[in-house]
């Protein structure tokens, strides 16, 4: 393999070669700094402006072998590339890149190609909710060991960031892997999988590309479909739907569950919620798998905090705590967020609830129903963000919780502000959406960030 990428980064020199979605989370960034500093000709397409990539664009300046095609791609602008470095967020199903597939076009995108080169062993971790706090783990308990990892992919560490010989080439290093479902469909094209596949769960999500479940989940499986028997698959034994991911891998099954609570120690420093104690079982798993001593996993465990946007505690001003979960992109992890918190679940008085929730977004065809009774018994009140969920949102709150008051509000500062005058001392406002973000946000750290700056903003006198 070491050879294969070699005689790759000696081909790239002069090559045109196109980076289709710069995106907003470092990976076509790091995929432009990559070939320009190799001396391709590298062109930059996105559909997005360059006002709306500006911080991207500020990195990429003094790079004088890349030009920019924003707001369209066309067939024509493909015509003469020789290499096609695809964002996750685009498609293989996309007409035009099965086009371009079918006219002999070469595309990669950093996943293909770490699977292709990479030489050490990979851990990759997927799941609906629950990934990257699993993902933190896992590459914490190693190093604590002493192993040398590289930590990258869907936790907004491009893997582009790793392709040097001496990463690359290392048969001792280990490569710990958050993989969305965009990211798993790449593998069909390598025929790889991790040699540790984790999966934490899979629920309702991202049915706006699938159009169904079972097309979500037949991408999820592919993070076993390639793996031998001397890999393994470590499953949530709390998730009935799993029960086919060991069907389709040939990989030793270990099984890892929340009610495991044992092996966690009474002094965890992260949340010790029923889904955090999915998360750290998952990573225990994987850490005995490479002997990891038990003594390191609870010192790790111990002064572990979390990561942010997922529960985290930004505030507490005037005994009212402030929560920042942006990453709760479905109605499952909202739900999971609520169930995690202490509020009066009697009857229907609102006056003994102490959560006041901050919702609301883009819409994914996802169903709300459940979510909507979840806040019936937990929620005092809900601000709503605009965006095409909300409406539905809206619809299931007013035939599961009709007794909920909500407000709209029509940016992130307004909904902290009117969540903050509507919460008691000892209530908790908490973002967590339950729906994307696009539209008002550039992504789902860019809404957490706003609710950060915004709750900043009442502490000040």
């Amino acid at each position: 393999m070491a050879d294969l990428f070699n005689s790759f980064i000696r081909g790239v020199k002069n090559k045109r070669v196109i980076v289709w979605g710069l995106g907003l989370n470092q990976g076509g960034l790091e995929a432009a700094k990559f070939f320009a500093k190799l001396g391709a000709d590298v062109t930059v397409v996105d559909m997005k402006s360059g006002e709306e990539l500006s911080e991207s664009l500020a990195e990429l300046e003094k790079y004088r072998n890349i030009r920019y095609i924003f707001g369209r791609q066309d067939q024509d602008i493909f015509a003469s590339a020789e290499l096609i470095i695809k964002n996750p967020a685009i498609s293989w199903e996309l007409p035009l890149v099965k086009k371009l597939l079918k006219n002999g076009k070469r595309i990669e995108t950093d996943v293909t190609l770490f699977f292709r080169f990479f030489r050490g062993r990979i851990v990759g971790v997927t799941g609906s909710k629950g990934k990257t706090t699993t993902t933190t783990l896992i590459g914490k308990f190693l190093k604590a060991a002493g192993r040398n990892i590289l930590l990258g992919g869907n936790i907004r560490v491009s893997l582009f960031a790793y392709f040097t010989k001496r990463h690359l080439s290392d048969e001792k290093k280990i490569a710990v892997l958050e993989l969305s479902s965009f990211q798993l469909e790449d593998l069909v094209f390598v025929k790889r999988s991790p040699d540790i596949a984790v999966v934490t769960n899979i629920l309702r999500d991202h049915l706006n590309r699938y159009g169904s479940y079972t097309k979500y989940a037949a991408a999820k499986k592919n993070i076993c479909l390639y793996q031998k028997k001397k890999d393994y698959l470590v499953l949530n034994a709390g998730d009935k739907r799993l029960k086919d991911f060991n069907k389709c891998s040939k990989a030793k099954i270990l099984c890892f569950s929340a009610k495991a609570s044992s092996v966690i120690p009474a002094q965890a420093g992260i949340q010790a919620s029923s889904n955090n104690q999915s998360n750290i079982t998952a990573a225990i798993a994987v850490a005995r798998i490479f002997k990891v001593k038990k003594a390191v996993i609870e010192k790790v465990i111990k002064n572990f905090k979390g990561v942010p946007y997922r529960m985290e505690k930004i505030a507490v001003i005037k005994n009212i705590t402030f929560i920042n979960d942006t990453t709760a992109t479905i109605p499952d992890a909202a739900i999971a967020a609520l169930e995690s918190l202490d509020s009066h679940p009697r009857g229907d008085d609102n006056k003994k609830r102490k959560i006041i929730l901050v919702g609301g977004g883009s819409d994914k065809n996802l169903r709300f129903s459940k979510f909507a009774k979840i806040i019936a018994r937990k929620v005092k009140k809900i601000i709503l963000l605009p965006g095409t969920a909300t409406p539905t949102i809206k619809k299931a709150l007013a035939k599961h919780a009709p007794l909920v008051t909500y407000e709209e509000a029509m940016s992130m500062d307004k909904a902290v502000k009117t969540a903050y005058k509507s919460a008691s001392a000892g209530d908790v406002v908490l973002l967590s959406p339950g729906a994307t973000s696009f539209g008002l946000f550039k992504n789902e750290f860019d809404r957490g960030d706003q609710f950060n700056e915004a709750v900043k903003k009442l502490e000040m006198p």
